[in-house]
């Protein structure tokens, strides 16, 4: 990911891991591997639920990820921070699991037809991304995300949270879920429409109240 805008999620994964800790969990050191996990655990249970949405398949996920650590620690080149390293460990093993699960399709159907869109519309959008920056501050939904996407469809929901969330670019996310990066640009700009449009309908059905 580009620049210095981590999110808060970004940040759970940002804890200083000394090198001696890895290379005892690389040598098989059960009780550094037990140490990793009481540090992450927590932190990739956080990511998980917001992929999955549900806390048994979110414990899953982490299962899943630490398993993954222990097999792939080898592999650790101290090129990037372990905590980020590990938390694509955690994203990878969060969409496999949704995909095994079979919860999640990215195959569109007329359901989420409305929130389709080819490349060379995109540009012209009606719902800026700029726009969706200021949305958001100014209703508080990043602080409410979660609860404000439930409606969504599961993988305009998915899309959504990594970019919002995760702080993922359009192209990571594209090359995570297999569409293009206008594809992910189209979702995430119809889906800040779309909840402008409930938040708007909330306070009109608030103010006909009082």
């Amino acid at each position: 990911m580009q620049g210095d805008n981590r999110t808060v999620q970004q940040l759970r994964f940002q804890q200083t891991v000394a090198d001696d800790l890895v290379r005892k969990a690389q040598d098989g050191c059960m009780l550094a591997h037990g140490e990793l996990y009481q540090m992450f655990s927590q932190a990739v249970l956080t990511l998980a639920r917001g992929f999955c949405k549900n806390q048994s398949s979110a414990e899953d996920v982490v299962h899943n990820t630490f398993v993954k650590l222990i097999d792939k620690i080898s592999t650790f080149e101290y090129r990037a921070p372990f905590g980020m390293w590990l938390r694509q460990i955690a994203v990878t093993e969060s969409l496999m699991y949704l995909r095994k699960q079979k919860k999640h399709s990215w195959v569109s159907t007329d359901e989420y037809s409305f929130f389709e869109t080819s490349d060379d519309a995109v540009e012209s959008l009606p719902f800026s991304a700029q726009e969706s920056v200021d949305f958001t501050e100014a209703q508080g939904l990043k602080r409410q995300l979660s609860d404000v996407m439930r409606d969504l469809p599961e993988h305009v929901r998915l899309i959504l949270w990594m970019k919002e969330v995760e702080g993922y670019t359009h192209a990571e996310i594209a090359e995570m879920v297999g569409k293009t990066a206008s594809y992910s640009k189209s979702v995430v700009a119809r889906s800040y429409k779309l909840l402008r449009q409930k938040v708007n309908l909330r306070e009109m059905h608030q103010d006909n109240i009082h």
